[in-house]
């Protein structure tokens, strides 16, 4: 999930080592003072770095309070739950993983979302300008592809394209894009091919098919 995780503890070295080992994190800090774990995480967020910081101890609380994303333990002491964005009510630390993917799962919606709506902006706008001004400046005409019937079915076409494709974003925009654990490049390589080159496609296919309609009708 390109997360880093970092066990940090009051305990000594060797007891931190085997914990840590044992639970399978990344790195410890041991024998950290509460001004200790308030730092690592300004030295991480100084670095680029979003830092998410879970804790149950009124150590714990400065840290969390400096962490971009704080969560508490319910069972934990008030100091920590009122200095945390948000409390787990299950006081499960593994919750952490659940947080990591809802917030790049709607990252990853955002930017889908928005990716589909420039790419479809620039080809819908490519798709209607020549037939548009076509006649005005004829040099144009060699870049209307689409072919469509007239100025006027064009415009018609390209508002009822935009009053349907709106709308059939909302769902996507209510349940979110599935957020797989591989790399970002994979990730982004993935989404820019469905939503950019689908975003790109998309208007002529659904402008021209309007068109060809529209034109009985006009």
């Amino acid at each position: 999930m390109g997360v880093k995780t970092v066990m940090v503890t009051g305990d000594n070295p060797l007891t931190a080592k085997f914990i840590a080992n044992l639970a399978g994190v990344d790195d410890f800090i041991a024998e950290a003072k509460p001004e200790d774990k308030m730092n690592y995480i300004k030295q991480e967020q100084a670095a680029g770095k979003l830092v998410a910081m879970m804790g149950d101890g009124t150590n714990d609380a400065p840290a969390l309070a400096q962490a971009d994303v704080g969560v508490a333990m319910n069972s934990g002491t008030q100091a920590a739950k009122e200095a945390a964005n948000m409390v787990d009510l299950d006081s499960d630390p593994t919750k952490l993983l659940e947080v990591v993917e809802i917030g790049k799962q709607l990252l990853i919606t955002r930017g889908n979302i928005t990716t589909f709506s420039i790419a479809n902006d620039v080809a819908k706008y490519f798709a209607i300008v020549p037939a548009l001004f076509a006649a005005a400046i004829p040099g144009l005409a060699a870049l209307d592809i689409m072919n469509l019937h007239s100025p006027e079915s064009a415009i018609l076409s390209a508002v009822i394209f935009n009053a349907l494709i709106i709308p059939a974003l909302i769902p996507l925009a209510l349940s979110g894009s599935t957020y797989k654990p591989i790399g970002a490049s994979a990730l982004l390589s993935r989404n820019l091919l469905i939503y950019g080159l689908g975003g790109i496609l998309l208007p002529f296919l659904g402008i021209k098919l309007i068109d060809l309609a529209v034109s009985i009708l006009l």
